[in-house]
C-alpha cells in the first residue's frame, strides 16, 4: 500500500511523523505548484472552490508517482468540504486510476486500522503524539517568523531560517532531535537583527482553513505582509485544524474555542467550515488588532455567510476582503495589501493625534 494525503500548509510534517513510525508507506506528493492547480482546474467542476481543485491536483501527482490509496477527510457537515472526496474518487476513476479511498467517514479509528494493518492501539497513539509534537514545533516557528519578518533589517532572511527550520522538524526521527531542531531555529530567528521603529501594525488574518494554512493557496500572503513591516496575528494553525479531528476528542485534546461565543451575538450556530470562527475573530480582536484581513476560495458558502455578518459588527476593525479562485493575480493581490497597508497606517496615525 502506498498513501497519499494532499497538502496543505505543513500538515505534511506530521503525516510523514505518524506514517513513518507506524510503517505506513507514505507518497508525499510534489509540492504544490501552478502544475497541480492546472491539474485540479482540468479535471474539476468549473463551479468548485480552489480547495477541491488543488487537493485534486496533488492526488493526481501522487498517483503519478505510484500511489495506491489516497486518505481524504470527509463526512457530512455543513461545508461542501465533507463531500470532496466522493466527488474526487469519481473524477479519478473516470481518469483511468486504480486505487483505494479512504476517509474517515466510517470512523477515524476504522480508517486507522485499515491503513495499518490493525496495529496496537498502544502503537498509534505513540505516532500520533510524536505527530502532535512535531505540528506544535513547526506552530511555535510559525508564530515566530510572523513576529520577525515584520521587523528585519534584510527582508527575506527570515523566511529563510523558517524554511530550513520546517526541512529539520521534518527529517527529526525522534524527540531529542525534534526538540534540537526547533530551538535551533528559534534561536536563528530571534538572533536576526531586527529594527525598533516604527512599531509594526498587528493584522489579523482569518478565514477558510485551507487558504489560509496554505501559502501556495493565498498567494504567499504572510510573507508579502512582513514586507509591508506587518506582523501577522493568524487564527488558525494546522494544530488547531487537527483539534476538529475525532481522533483528538477521544483523547481529550480539545481546546475551548473562544472566537465562538465572542460570535453568539451575531452568529449562533455552526454553518460549516470556519465561517462562525471568523465572525468571533473579529469581535475578539477588535481591540487588539489593527486590521482584519478575510480569506476565502471563491464560491465558499461558510465565509460568504461570516463576510456579509461582519459589516454588522460596528467596532471599528477595518477589514480587507480577498477571494481566491484559479484567475486570481499576485500582483492584484500584492497592490490590494499595499493599499489596506497605508490605509490603517493612516488610521493609527490619526489615533495618535487625538489621543496627543
Amino acid at each position: 500500500m502506498r498513501v497519499v494525503i494532499p497538502h496543505m500548509g505543513n500538515i505534511y510534517v506530521a503525516v510523514k511523523a505518524m506514517a513513518d513510525q507506524l510503517g505506513i508507506n507514505l507518497v508525499v506528493p510534489p509540492p504544490t505548484s501552478q502544475h497541480t492547480l492546472s491539474l485540479g482546474v482540468k479535471y474539476s467542476p468549473e463551479m468548485a472552490c480552489l480547495p477541491f481543485k488543488l487537493t485534486l491536483g496533488n492526488m493526481i501527482e501522487a498517483l503519478e508517482l505510484g500511489a495506491d490509496t489516497v486518505v481524504m477527510p470527509g463526512g457530512p457537515a455543513p461545508c461542501r468540504f465533507g463531500y470532496y472526496h466522493k466527488v474526487q474518487e469519481a473524477i479519478l476513476r473516470e481518469l483511468g486510476y486504480d486505487f483505494h479511498m479512504v476517509t474517515q467517514s466510517r470512523g477515524i479509528m476504522h480508517m486507522i486500522k485499515y491503513l495499518t494493518n490493525e496495529a496496537p492501539l498502544r502503537k498509534v497513539i505513540i505516532a500520533f503524539r510524536f505527530g502532535i509534537a512535531k505540528l506544535k514545533a513547526v506552530d511555535e516557528l510559525e508564530r515566530l517568523v510572523h513576529k520577525i519578518r515584520a521587523v528585519e533589517q534584510e527582508k527575506g532572511e527570515a523566511s529563510r531560517f523558517y524554511k530550513e527550520g520546517i526541512s529539520a522538524i521534518n527529517n527529526a526521527a525522534d524527540y531529542q532531535a525534534l526538540n534540537q531542531a526547533k530551538r535551533a531555529y528559534l534561536q536563528k530567528l530571534n538572533n536576526l537583527p531586527t529594527i525598533t521603529s516604527p512599531a509594526p501594525l498587528n493584522v489579523g488574518v482569518i478565514g477558510e482553513f485551507f487558504v489560509v494554512l496554505d501559502p501556495f493557496a493565498n498567494m504567499d500572503i504572510e510573507i508579502e505582509l512582513g514586507k509591508l513591516g506587518v506582523e501577522v496575528r493568524r487564527s488558525l494553525f494546522v494544530q488547531d485544524w487537527v483539534r476538529l479531528n475525532p481522533l483528538v476528542y477521544a483523547l481529550g485534546l480539545r481546546e475551548k474555542d473562544r472566537s465562538h461565543e465572542a460570535a453568539m451575538p451575531y452568529l449562533s450556530r455552526h454553518v460549516g467550515g470556519d465561517g462562525w470562527q471568523s465572525v468571533g475573530e473579529k469581535v475578539l480582536h477588535a481591540g487588539d488588532w489593527d486590521g482584519l484581513i478575510h480569506l476565502e476560495p471563491f464560491g465558499c458558502l461558510p465565509e460568504i455567510t461570516a463576510r456579509n455578518i461582519m459589516p454588522s459588527i460596528k467596532d471599528g476593525l477595518p477589514v480587507l476582503n480577498i477571494i481566491y479562485d484559479e484567475h486570481t493575480g499576485k500582483a492584484g493581490i500584492i497592490n490590494r495589501l499595499e493599499a489596506f497597508v497605508d490605509m490603517i497606517q493612516r488610521k493609527k496615525r490619526r489615533q495618535v493625534k487625538v489621543c496627543v
